[in-house]
């Protein structure tokens, strides 16, 4: 087809030109930070161009069609009219697109990108996960954006058994509809926020959800999924499977072991429904006890006499006459030994939870959210599920009320079973506990709670129903070595005194006026070099009053220090503006420095002795390192240590006396032995320093009555000079109380 049409030559030509302008300035805004009002000028020109020179082209039209009127009119085909018409249309919409590309751009800059900063800043990441969650859907993309969304996330890989299910992220807190497609599993390097969240897999009409954490998934979670789920909601909640570890103290050095996904009851057992078993003669039904069988033959014979009610007739201890008191048929039943309790679940084709299903769906790191409203009265029991005490697993009364038999033993001799969760006549402490009692035991608040098992290719280890017991030590009543055995002890960490040949440099990290400089010098071992990072203010005066660090246990299983830098300065920025120096040397064992060493947890190896050792020459050669700067006010010197970092300031404190005051942040003595010149306890009363310790009352990993009490009772310090705060919290202390303490004891000390 051969014609000629200078309208559509011009606006063809046009187009091409304004794209390139358009998308040159847009690449330009993108990678070069480059003024977003740019785009809006130069589209603003370029539509004043256009009708410009289209003007400018009728008028020349006009013109030449006067000048020639006795020339024969051109016949053009119709089609060609409505292609000039279908290109005016197009150009149209092509500025629109780029007045829309424009304002998006504005919004980014003006409002979205300010509001993400100001949310990373105050560390709510989960706002700032999903701003730029929505704006990446929505193919909107920057370098500062994709820099702030690697601050707040995690690379993981997230697996499934079996593979092949869809998999979404949705933010705690937000709408339920608002799920984040991350791939069919197994899924490989996808980024994850780094909060709590929950994820759902879903294959045809199976679908689960579970909560979790960039953590546990960059641990290598695989999530063992159930075959079907026809289950009643109300009454169970699902957990799914995974390698799962005992968070209990004293247990959980344990290895985690693959727990198969199982169902849960939300509520304990009631009167009620245990009165179905009284009255359909479980008690005389040896089909239901084949544990008290096996354990004697001759038990229904003779054993099973013994459980009895008030008046001698079969039933829980507190019962009459095979009947429950009145008004209680609501309330857990109680009275019931663990034999009772396993013929009761063989009666309804479940079973008791064994310790690890137990520990996992009782959550006892975050006990302090529903302590609060658990019945720990001392009074009496209360209807089941009457309280707002749920968990985020949605069980009720899992602390209080009764406790809860499980089928593990915690003796040699199978005597001794596991109860947890604690009773209405308890402690609130108890529920962190892992307690036992006899299995023929009938006390008031002894009930129970029951799981299902599910089928699926993801199987529990055999080992689940085990033994798992480790004895809690009784620090009071243990003896101490004498002053000169302590002595040997305490020369393990002695070294030659050595040049540092240190090497420093100021890092390009900044939190308002906080800094941060890097220092290596050599260790005192096996001619190694040890890191390490100082956090100040640049506007104080100098010279810094220094604390040295010691961190949790998280250190361990970190790879990389300095990805945490600016996290830091704001955990550490009470301290840097009032005029103190933070070191956190990168002991051996943490962060780059990792090692065999896995764990903090005390054990009788070499290797865990030696790790000991180690941290302590480690902490001395940094304190040699702040006494060689002239920055620095060494008769200010104070020791911060947080959890582990709270735990080793037993030894750290006894073997350097350069330290002149510390704070200890839910601290406490593990009760798992070591070799002798490497347990705590022997260097405990060594310590003479001011502490301060602060603590919560529901700490699962330092319990309050058996570790928080005996060390603070045990320190050599004169009791004016320590003090112990607890407060009605888990593993952690409130921030605002944390700074109140924290400042006023160094400010006492000064």
């Amino acid at each position: 087809m051969n014609f000629s049409n200078k309208y559509l030559q011009f606006v063809i030509g046009y187009i091409a030109f304004s794209f390139s302008i358009l998308e040159g300035l847009s690449f330009l805004i993108d990678n070069y930070q480059f003024n977003s009002k740019i785009l809006d000028y130069s589209l603003l020109i370029l539509v004043i161009g256009f009708f410009g020179i289209l003007a400018y082209q009728i008028v020349i039209s006009i013109t030449k069609i006067n000048t020639q009127k006795n020339t024969k009119k051109i016949n053009y085909k119709g089609y060609l009219s409505y292609l000039n018409i279908g290109v005016t249309i197009l150009i149209g919409g092509f500025f629109v697109y780029y007045y829309n590309k424009s304002t998006s751009k504005d919004e980014l800059f003006e409002i979205k990108l300010p509001e993400i900063i100001d949310a990373f800043e105050n560390n709510q990441y989960s706002k700032v996960y999903n701003e730029i969650s929505l704006l990446k859907n929505n193919k909107v993309s920057n370098p500062i954006l994709d820099n702030y969304f690697e601050k707040v996330t995690t690379e993981v890989n997230i697996n499934t058994s079996p593979i092949n299910y869809e998999v979404y992220l949705d933010l705690l807190n937000d709408s339920i509809e608002n799920w984040i497609y991350l791939g069919k599993s197994p899924v490989s390097k996808v980024r994850v926020p780094n909060v709590r969240f929950n994820l759902k897999f879903k294959s045809n009409d199976n679908e689960f959800i579970e909560r979790s954490n960039y953590w546990i998934l960059n641990q290598g979670r695989l999530y063992g999924l159930p075959s079907s789920i026809d289950y009643n909601k109300e009454e169970f909640k699902m957990i799914l499977g995974a390698k799962r570890s005992l968070s209990f103290p004293g247990l959980d050095h344990y290895s985690s072991i693959q727990i198969g996904p199982y169902l849960v009851s939300k509520l304990e057992v009631t009167n009620i429904e245990f009165l179905e078993f009284v009255q359909d003669g479980g008690y005389e039904n040896p089909i239901y006890w084949d544990a008290a069988i096996n354990n004697n033959p001759k038990f229904m014979e003779n054993e099973i006499k013994k459980f009895v009610g008030k008046f001698g007739k079969p039933g829980p201890s507190n019962w009459s006459y095979g009947m429950h008191p009145d008004g209680q048929e609501n309330f857990p039943v109680t009275g019931i030994s663990w034999f009772e309790a396993m013929a009761y679940a063989n009666y309804r084709n479940l079973s008791l939870p064994n310790v690890y299903q137990w520990a996992t769906a009782a959550t006892l790191s975050s006990s302090s959210s529903f302590m609060y409203n658990s019945n720990f009265s001392q009074n009496q029991l209360i209807n089941v599920g009457s309280q707002d005490n749920s968990n985020y697993n949605g069980l009720y009364d899992i602390a209080g009320n009764v406790r809860e038999w499980i089928v593990n033993s915690l003796s040699d001799d199978s005597s001794i079973k596991g109860i947890l969760g604690g009773s209405f006549n308890d402690e609130p402490y108890y529920f962190n506990d892992y307690f036992g009692q006899n299995s023929m035991d009938r006390s008031l608040g002894n009930g129970l709670r029951l799981v299902k098992n599910l089928e699926s290719e993801f199987k529990t280890d055999i080992t689940a129903n085990d033994q798992y017991f480790v004895k809690v030590r009784d620090f009071l009543s243990e003896e101490n070595v004498s002053d000169d055995v302590f002595e040997i002890f305490k020369s393990q960490y002695d070294y030659d005194i050595l040049e540092l040949n240190k090497e420093e440099e100021t890092l390009d990290y900044t939190v308002s006026s906080f800094a941060v400089d890097k220092f290596i010098i050599d260790a005192a071992y096996n001619n190694e070099r040890l890191p390490g990072y100082i956090f100040y203010d640049k506007n104080i005066k100098k010279p810094y009053k220094p604390i040295i660090f010691f961190p949790g246990s998280g250190s361990i299983n970190t790879d990389s220090f300095e990805n945490g830098i600016e996290n830091r300065m704001k955990q550490f920025s009470y301290l840097l503006s009032e005029g103190y120096a933070l070191i956190h040397p990168i002991y051996k064992s943490t962060f780059e420095r990792r090692d065999n060493i896995k764990s903090d947890y005390p054990n009788e190896t070499d290797e865990y002795k030696n790790a000991v050792i180690r941290w302590g020459k480690d902490y001395k050669r940094a304190i040699d390192y702040i006494e060689s700067r002239d920055d620095m006010n060494m008769d200010k010197l104070s020791y911060y240590g947080i959890s582990w970092g709270g735990s080793i300031a037993n030894i750290l404190l006894a073997i350097d006396d350069r330290v002149k005051n510390s704070v200890l942040y839910v601290a406490g003595i593990e009760f798992q032995t070591c070799k002798k010149e490497v347990d705590k306890f022997y260097y405990t009363s060594r310590i003479k320093i001011p502490v301060l310790m602060l603590n919560g009352k529901f700490d699962h990993f330092f319990p309050l009555e058996t570790s928080q009490i005996p060390m603070f009772k045990l320190l050599g310090t004169p009791e004016k000079d320590k003090k112990h705060y607890v407060y009605e919290t888990g593993h952690y202390v409130p921030r605002d109380e944390l700074i109140k303490l924290h400042l006023e004891w160094l400010s006492k000390y000064e």
